[in-house]
Order: structure tokens, then sequence, then C-alpha cells
């Protein structure tokens, strides 16, 4: 029996971007390959589009009330932001932010990844994932930044800026992929998605 590395390597990772349909890492746009393909990871681009948090007069948001009212609150504190590619945005220290990947991504059934922040780009301070880094087997769709910045000094970020870095790795015997579950909440999306907690099952009706 062959013994597979967890991680895939770079060159693992080119055989699979150009690999028959059901085996294919399917990523758009690729703008050169010799920069974003790492050792072991590939890297992407900050997109367009973001979501901010607005300053509201709640003092909370409150997980124990209906699906309904815990949807208005999300959408109450959120507000939607499209950044033209030539244009540029500034997180100030503390501030949180979604964004989407640059990058739309489909993962065949037996790979999985995980989104990483870069290392030039922690040690300013900046995190681009708070907690939901991991990507099932079977995802498609733009991946989501959880942008704070931790430092003292604001930063200026532009779209097409290499935020993040995918690491994938081999799964075996997956059943149902991320596609094809009914509770998929954020695969195939195209823009930045706001939480659906709401729909989690722990939330009353």
């Amino acid at each position: 029996m062959s013994v597979r590395s967890a991680i895939l390597s770079d060159l693992k990772i080119l055989e699979r971007l150009v690999a028959e349909d059901d085996k294919c890492i399917f990523v758009s746009p690729l703008i050169d390959p010799s920069t974003e393909i790492g050792p072991s990871s590939l890297d992407v681009r900050l997109g367009t589009e973001l979501v901010i948090t607005r300053t509201t007069s709640s003092t909370h948001i409150d997980l124990t009330v209906s699906k309904g009212e815990v949807e208005r609150q999300v959408k109450e504190y959120s507000a939607h932001w499209r950044v033209r590619p030539e244009d540029t945005f500034v997180l100030h220290p503390g501030e949180f932010a979604l964004a989407e990947t640059l990058e739309f991504i489909r993962l065949p059934r037996d790979i999985a990844a995980r989104l990483e922040g870069r290392s030039s780009v922690g040690r300013l301070g900046l995190q681009v994932h708070a907690t939901a880094g991991f990507v099932d087997p079977g995802f498609e769709g733009v991946l989501t930044f959880e942008l704070i910045n931790s430092g003292r000094l604001p930063v200026r970020l532009r779209p097409g800026i290499r935020l993040g870095q995918l690491c994938f790795f081999h799964v075996d015997d997956v059943q149902v992929p991320y596609g094809d579950r009914p509770s998929n909440k954020y695969g195939g999306r195209l823009g930045v998605e706001l939480t659906k907690i709401y729909e989690d099952p722990e939330i009353p009706e």
C-alpha cells in the first residue's frame, strides 16, 4: 500500500490544477503560478467585495432569539461595499471586515483545504481569518477572508493583493461532499456572504 503525503506539495498542486474533472482543483483566475504556488500552498488574492460592520445603537447580537430576529440583527449590523479594482480601502486598528477572495475555488471530493494568512501580512498585524479557515471537500465558490487589524496602524489594501494561502489535504472515503449536503450554507456563492447562523438548528423558530 502506498503512503501519500497529508499536504499536497507544489508538484502535486500543479498536477491537480490540470487534472481531469473529478480530480481537478479548479482555481480561477490563476494569474501568476510562479509567484502564487509555494512549496506546499497556493496564494489567494483579495477580491472587490467587502462587508463592513456598522456602528449601531445595539448593545449586542442576541443568538437566543428567533431565526428571523437573528437574521434581522445580522443585516442591521452589516453593510456591503464594493471596491473598484483600481481603488483602495483602509482597515483601521481593531476593525473587522469580511472580504472575498478574487479566486473562485472548486475542490474535488478527495481534497480538503485550509486558508491561512501569509506570513508577510501577519507581521503587519493583519489577520485574514478569525476561525473559519477550513474548506470541505466538494466546496465551490469564492472564499471569505475574516479581516482583523490587530496592529496599531491603519492598513491600506487594494483588490489583487495576495493576503492568504491555501494548503490542500488528501481526504479518503467522503460520503457526502460539501456541495451535496443539505446543510450547505455558503457553497456556490460569487460574493461575500453574511453569516447564516440563524439557519442552525440550535436557533429557535
